[in-house]
């Protein structure tokens, strides 16, 4: 019997776990960036890991790709995507924004762009 408690407050303490874990939204967002200086790409690197709603950034120099997951938002509309890009929100192009886990991300090379 005592085996049988153990266990079973063992699964409830796992399941609440992994309940909390399931209520938390990530959106991702990626897009091309038409950044010629390395110097201004790693200042927008800097800035987007500095942003509180920003888990992991991942800027690649060499492809000028940009990917992020957020947390503790609840939507990221364009606009506020572009906002946290500051400056350089007018040198990205193919942007994809999404729910993490559930929508597609869109493959590198990115092709027919929408925007």
């Amino acid at each position: 019997m005592k085996l049988f408690l153990v266990g079973f407050v063992i699964m409830l303490t796992s399941f609440g776990s992994f309940s909390q874990q399931q209520n938390e939204t990530h959106f991702f967002a990626q897009c091309m960036l038409t950044i010629d200086n390395q110097e201004d790409f790693n200042d927008l690197t800097a800035s987007l890991q500095a942003n509180p709603y920003v888990k992991v950034v991942r800027l690649d120099w060499i492809s000028k790709r940009l990917f992020l997951l957020t947390k503790d938002i609840n939507e990221l509309p364009l606009e506020t995507f572009k906002s946290w890009l500051g400056i350089y929100d007018t040198k990205a192009n193919c942007i994809q924004i999404g729910l993490h886990g559930t929508d597609l991300v869109n493959p590198y090379p990115f092709v027919n762009c929408p925007n």
